[in-house]
C-alpha cells in the first residue's frame, strides 16, 4: 500500500516537531529546509500561508542534528 505525503500548515508542523514557528523560520533561513521539497506556499501569492511535508521535514532535521555542530554553525552564517 503506497503512502502519500500530505502538506500541513506551519503551526501543525511546529507542534509536531515540538518547536516554535520562529524556529522553523530560522531553519528555512539557514537552508536546512528547501522550498519546493520541505515547504511551499498554499497558493501562488506572497502572503499565502506556508505548508510543510512533515515526513520530509522530520527527516531533514534528524539528519541535520546528526551532523557535526561545526557544519550547522556554517549553515547559519
Amino acid at each position: 500500500m503506497a503512502t502519500t505525503i500530505s502538506w500541513v500548515p506551519q503551526r501543525t508542523a511546529a507542534d509536531h516537531l515540538g518547536v516554535s514557528e520562529r524556529t522553523i523560520l530560522r531553519w528555512r533561513n539557514a537552508g536546512l529546509l528547501e522550498l519546493g521539497v520541505h515547504y511551499r506556499r498554499k497558493f501562488p501569492a506572497v502572503n499565502s500561508p506556508l505548508l510543510y511535508k512533515l515526513e520530509l521535514v522530520d527527516k531533514a532535521m534528524t539528519e541535520a542534528f546528526a551532523r557535526d555542530h561545526r557544519t550547522l554553525e556554517l549553515a547559519e552564517g
